[in-house]
């Protein structure tokens, strides 16, 4: 009887088009932060080079990577399924600075189903 009902509910999630819809989402974000790591390493080598030049950090560049790191971090929370919210842009660029640690209003999953 178990069993049957297992079957039945993985039957279910596998016709879940919400489901689908989301494993879409994760592969394109899985790029999309693929994609930003590549940027970060170029960030970092400009500051590299501009830190050798100037003898201190780009600060229009610090902003900008601020960001993008927290990006990456939004990314990563909505691919581990930490966070039900779809980053940019289907949501705000978040400020460069944000404390993740506080959530920014991130939707906790909890492990329930929310089909």
């Amino acid at each position: 009887m178990e069993r049957s009902v297992m079957d039945e509910k993985v039957v279910n999630n596998l016709k879940s088009e919400s489901r689908w819809l989301r494993l879409v989402f994760m592969v394109v974000f899985g790029v999309v932060a693929y994609l930003a790591a590549f940027l970060v390493m170029l960030m970092a080598i400009v500051q590299a080079v501009h830190g050798f030049i100037m003898s201190e950090p780009n600060d229009r560049l610090l902003k900008f990577s601020a960001g993008v790191n927290q990006y990456i971090y939004q990314i990563a929370g909505f691919l581990t399924y930490n966070s039900d919210i779809k980053p940019y842009p289907f949501s705000d660029w978040p400020a460069p600075g944000g404390d993740r640690a506080s959530g920014d209003g991130e939707k906790e999953l909890n492990g329930s189903d929310n089909d």
